[in-house]
């Protein structure tokens, strides 16, 4: 893989029609080397923003599959190939690995998973994680049908987390409803908790109970909606990633507010996150004639997250449970019958960052343990 040095840029290229440019100052900052980087940690040694803004490379010189930089201000490095091509095609590390599948209501197989399985070896748990960042959802059967029983697979994991609610909520209809979700009603697709911040990353819900006429689980996968706009109706698409939605839920304990848009994007343009809440949202008043393209958008946004072709249905029995991105898909249900059973669930929700680091220490050492408090000996 050849290197070619200008003194400020080093430009890689490849047979295979890979070529970027490294400033000379970004090398500089990236170095491994331990002068300057902890071993240990990775942390910097020093402050990289006090570093010479005319630095250049003096010497860049090709050794098999490294280049071997010197600095001008004495610094020298050696720099893998692969890690430099990595850097560049891909600038901003994904929160889990693995290449994303839209879909429809006719996805099959579902990505289910049996307990058993997850906790005979680690291998499973990672192709669970893998389900996730494709679809961005799993499905478990064969928990125990007890009160916490989804936290025998949630610890394979890492820890929850908690809200007003608690670590593991009921999910049922009572007589003085303080939710929507605990009457018998259908409840149109959304996201969890908008309007918190950080936004609860996954949405976990298992089945107690759910013999009610009714009561099926509803799935949306958020980014098939905007990838289509953004291919159909660029215009709107746009107008989605700017108008502000204020997300608001208030109550005697708690008053919970955040503005951001239905679609977020990454700095290269992929998608970030999608949101819809259509029971606990505001639109900012902002320029109407931006408001003019956004409700345009706004109604085929949320015309695409009711149609029967996108949402998928599938009904979970005692000890089943979902796992589902809660800043790609919407989740809802159908309406049931309280008089002709009882649907009874349990929620809960997991960090973005648990995730995503069980899922990349397993991939560095398929024996990694889930994430727990070091003890004091420990940090000691």
């Amino acid at each position: 893989m050849p290197v070619e040095s200008t003194g400020t840029q080093l430009r890689l290229t490849s047979p295979d029609g890979f070529c970027h440019d490294f400033h000379a100052l970004w090398l500089r900052e990236n170095s491994t080397d331990e002068s300057f980087r902890d071993p240990i940690t990775g942390h910097k040694l020093q402050d990289a923003a006090q570093l010479p803004l005319d630095l250049s490379i003096v010497e860049a010189v090709q050794e098999d599959d490294v280049v071997d930089i010197r600095f001008s201000d004495g610094h020298r490095c050696r720099y893998g190939y692969a890690a430099l091509r990595e850097a560049g095609e891909t600038p901003f590390p994904p929160e889990l690995v693995g290449d994303k599948q839209v879909w429809k209501a006719d996805l099959a197989p579902l990505p289910w998973h049996d307990l058993a399985d997850l906790q005979s070896g680690p291998d499973r748990v990672l192709a669970f994680l893998g389900d996730i960042a494709r679809l961005g959802f799993a499905l478990v059967r064969g928990l125990p049908v007890e009160l916490d029983g989804m936290a025998e697979m949630t610890k394979l994991i890492g820890f929850l987390r908690w809200t007003n609610s608690g670590g593991i909520a009921d999910v049922k209809s009572i007589a003085r409803a303080y939710d929507l979700s605990m009457t018998p009603r259908a409840l149109e697709p959304h996201v969890d908790n908008p309007y918190r911040l950080p936004q609860p990353g996954y949405t976990l819900l298992y089945c107690l109970r759910n013999d009610a006429e009714g009561g099926e689980s509803i799935l949306v996968d958020g980014f098939c909606i905007a990838e289509h706009i953004r291919r159909e109706r660029p215009d709107l698409f746009d107008a989605l990633t700017r108008v502000p939605v204020v997300f608001r839920y208030v109550d005697e304990q708690a008053i919970l507010e955040h503005a951001s848009p239905f679609i977020d994007l990454w700095p290269d343009g992929s998608l970030k996150q999608t949101r819809f809440h259509g029971r606990a949202d505001q639109v900012a008043a902002v320029d109407p004639g931006l408001l003019d393209v956004f409700y345009e958008a706004r109604r085929l946004y949320a015309g695409m997250i009711a149609s029967d072709d996108i949402r998928l249905r599938f009904k979970l029995e005692p000890g089943e449970m979902y796992f589902a991105d809660n800043y790609r898909l919407f989740h809802g249900r159908e309406p049931f019958r309280l008089e002709s059973g009882e649907r009874y669930m349990r929620q809960a929700y997991m960090d973005r960052d648990v995730v995503s680091s069980r899922q990349k220490t397993l991939l560095r050492d398929i024996h990694a343990q889930p994430w727990r408090p070091r003890d004091d000996d420990a940090v000691g």
